[in-house]
């Protein structure tokens, strides 16, 4: 007889597969009568040989196995399913007419998982198969979530990778030039220090302490993205940080003795996210630099921050037609973020590792830039667990003007 299939009536596939391996034809018409159609997909194998044979094509989820088969029997057919790693975690159902304490040993050392007595029960039956698609349909979700981790592990390691690269290209090309304006400085000092004016040398020196100083910022970023190599920074980490208090810092030394751009808006509801202190200043600060460092002729900052549907939405941009007044999920829809792999490898190392950052915390990270020196960018990252549901506050922080900033 060989294998067959019956197909439920409806003809519609089942939610699960059950193979059943009987030499007797009239039990298959048994067992189809005792499982409802709406529930499974029913597959027959008449000996052990075609049922193994048949494991690839109907990937069952429960096999139903006859002891008493001539040939392979029950118990060898279960011993070699068991033997195979991929078909190893399929619960196996010995229906036998067996019932001494010997019997049922040798099929649980074979590898069965259950059994049913002939003649079969109906209630007994779907209760056993119910039973062992649970532990079928638990151990599919394990198998899931671990292959998903060790999907997670791999990307994470080729964005450590990336890092690494990063690192070993990007940050001799952003040393050199504060190291060249401090060297150029002292030889021009030491060269012609009689013939300098005291204004002259006071303006070399300053220039020579912005490139020192930008030196002390980008040694400090070396060390922490260092850090994030060595400690690969995880969704779960239980530090948390207030992005209001960290991006109102963040302007405060920024413009430390000089005044404010009347048209610097900043607008940051309240929150707490769950990522990491020194994790939200890196990226905060990374942004705003990337800001300020392109955009010095076309300003016009806009800075918007608000919860929605228990995400932190953080916008930052300084194209004054588009994003003044607007919320955060308008200026989403504003950006237009579609990038090729080598736009994405054009990013500065520090957005890079930015949007990096943000990825492993299950964020967005979106930016778009145009040659006019407009730029807008639009993150998320998770509120703190304890945070989540809480109704949104209002927006607490209007600054348009040096006072707001003391």
């Amino acid at each position: 007889m060989g294998i067959l299939i019956k197909t439920p009536a409806s003809n519609q596939m089942s939610s699960y597969s059950i193979l059943i391996v009987d030499d007797e034809p009239d039990n298959f018409d048994v067992i189809e009568a005792l499982l409802p159609s709406e529930n499974y997909e029913l597959h027959y194998a008449n000996c052990g040989e075609d049922a193994i044979a048949s494991l690839e094509k109907f990937d069952p989820d429960v096999i139903l196995l006859d002891v008493m088969m001539p040939g392979l029997n029950g118990i060898e057919v279960c011993k070699q399913i068991k033997l195979m790693s991929e078909w190893q975690a399929v619960p196996i159902i010995m229906v036998t007419a067996l019932s001494g304490k010997e019997d049922l040993a040798r099929c649980l050392a074979a590898g069965a998982d259950d059994f049913v007595n002939k003649p079969v029960n109906g209630l007994e039956l779907r209760a056993r198969v119910n039973s062992m698609l649970r532990i079928k349909k638990q151990h599919d979700r394990i198998q899931s979530f671990s292959k998903l981790q060790r999907n997670n592990i791999h990307s994470l390691s080729n964005n450590l990778n990336e890092i690494r690269l990063d690192l070993a290209v990007g940050f001799p090309n952003e040393f050199n030039p504060a190291l060249n304006i401090i060297s150029d400085s002292i030889e021009h000092l030491r060269k012609n220090i009689e013939h300098l004016s005291l204004a002259d040398t006071l303006h070399i020196l300053e220039s020579s302490d912005r490139s020192a100083q930008k030196l002390h910022k980008l040694i400090k970023k070396f060390w922490f993205y260092l850090q994030l190599i060595l400690e690969i920074p995880g969704s779960q980490h239980q530090d948390i940080s207030i992005p209001k208090f960290i991006i109102e810092e963040n302007l405060k030394q920024r413009f430390q003795g000089l005044p404010v751009p009347s048209d610097l808006v900043c607008e940051i509801e309240d929150a707490i996210l769950a990522v990491s202190l020194d994790r939200t200043e890196c990226i905060f600060n990374e942004l705003l630099d990337h800001v300020f460092d392109n955009c010095q002729a076309n300003l016009h900052l806009t800075i918007y921050g608000q919860t929605i549907d228990n995400i932190f939405h953080l916008s930052i941009s300084n194209c004054q037609e588009n994003t003044i007044g607007s919320s955060t999920s308008e200026i989403s829809k504003l950006i237009q973020f579609n990038p090729s792999e080598d736009e994405d490898r054009e990013l500065p190392i520090g957005l890079k590792i930015v949007k990096k950052m943000i990825e492993i915390y299950d964020g967005i990270f979106l930016i778009s830039s145009s040659s006019q020196e407009e730029i807008s960018i639009y993150v998320t990252l998770p509120l703190a667990a304890d945070r989540i549901s809480v109704p949104e506050s209002q927006p607490v922080v209007s600054t348009r003007s040096s006072h707001n900033l003391g």
